[in-house]
């Protein structure tokens, strides 16, 4: 009985050593879209963000309904983790380079700012790729992120 609780004991320690605190530095409330073949969701949400980490949930009716997670150099969709590249062929349908979500997250240009035409509230990236063609907005404190090829949607108002 007494090596069996160090047994437990041990397992609780090394299983909450994984559970590892992330410092949210900002939260701020958006009206997220989020629309893939796998997805299609519009609904209120927040964007957290800390030091190499990001975090978006959808809520709808208190729960939550999305809840992707940017850790390092993994991606989790609703508990679910990815390698960055995986999980860009999976939501993107198209490999890209591996921060490309977390970019769209910080608000940040695309592909080391190839195609980026300033705007008086902003910037605009058209890029074409063999199996996609991304369109990208930040106008004021909108985003919008399109992949007119794969249907891929996502847009980021701030709620008032």
């Amino acid at each position: 009985m007494k090596k069996l609780l160090h047994v437990s004991f041990l397992a609780m320690l090394f299983l909450s050593g994984c559970a590892v605190k992330k410092t949210i530095t900002t939260s701020e409330a958006y009206a997220i879209t989020i629309k893939n073949k796998q997805i299609a969701l519009s609904d209120t949400g927040f964007i957290n963000k800390g030091e190499n980490y990001a975090n978006v949930q959808i809520f709808s009716a208190g729960n939550v309904l999305f809840n992707l997670e940017i850790i390092g150099n993994y991606v989790c969709l609703d508990g679910r983790c990815l390698d960055k590249l995986a999980f860009n062929q999976q939501f993107f349908q198209e490999e890209h380079y591996a921060d490309l979500m977390y970019d769209i997250l910080l608000w940040h240009p695309l592909y080391d700012g190839k195609n980026l035409r300033r705007t008086p509230q902003g910037f605009e990236q058209d890029l074409e790729f063999s199996n996609s063609h991304l369109i990208y907005t930040i106008k004021g404190q909108t985003l919008s992120f399109r992949d007119t090829k794969n249907g891929i949607l996502i847009r980021l108002k701030p709620l008032p």
